[in-house]
């Protein structure tokens, strides 16, 4: 059985090889009939505590580019990428609130209910359909 540190520990190091096989060029899947790296997309989860508004530039209101604006130190280290990046601010899930999870709902695969199943897949499942496949394909687990 997996205690709390052995799983933050598990789960840390997938979120590394995750968010740091884009950054190794000669690493990426992509078409051999492209020279272009492959799109990626980036969740922000709010989650015991993680605060949206450090990881949203001042004055962003609703979504957009982010190539004119200051990114907030959290995620600073994304500066140098800023001009192919945008941001879609407000996906939440107030329905799935007041739980330990609250607030991010449209990542999560809450049921409808007592033995009703989702109603649909969730937003990063959508978006992997439309990207190219990466190293690490997106998992759908069934419930």
């Amino acid at each position: 059985m997996l205690n709390r540190r052995e799983m933050m520990h598990g789960v840390a190091a997938g979120a590394g090889v995750a968010l740091g096989a884009p950054l190794l060029p000669g690493r990426l899947m992509a078409s051999p009939a492209s020279n272009a790296t492959p799109k990626r997309i980036i969740f922000f989860l709010q989650n015991q505590g993680f605060d949206p508004k450090t990881c949203i530039p001042e004055g962003m209101t609703g979504s957009g580019s982010l190539a004119k604006a200051k990114l907030p130190g959290p995620i600073s280290a994304l500066e140098p990428y800023k001009e192919r990046m945008h941001i879609i601010n407000g996906l939440h899930g107030m329905h799935a609130s007041p739980t330990h999870s609250a607030f991010f709902g449209a990542l999560g695969g809450y049921r409808g209910g007592d033995g009703v199943p989702p109603s649909a897949a969730t937003i990063d499942y959508a978006v992997s359909k439309v990207l190219p496949q990466t190293l690490l394909p997106h998992l759908c687990i069934g419930m």
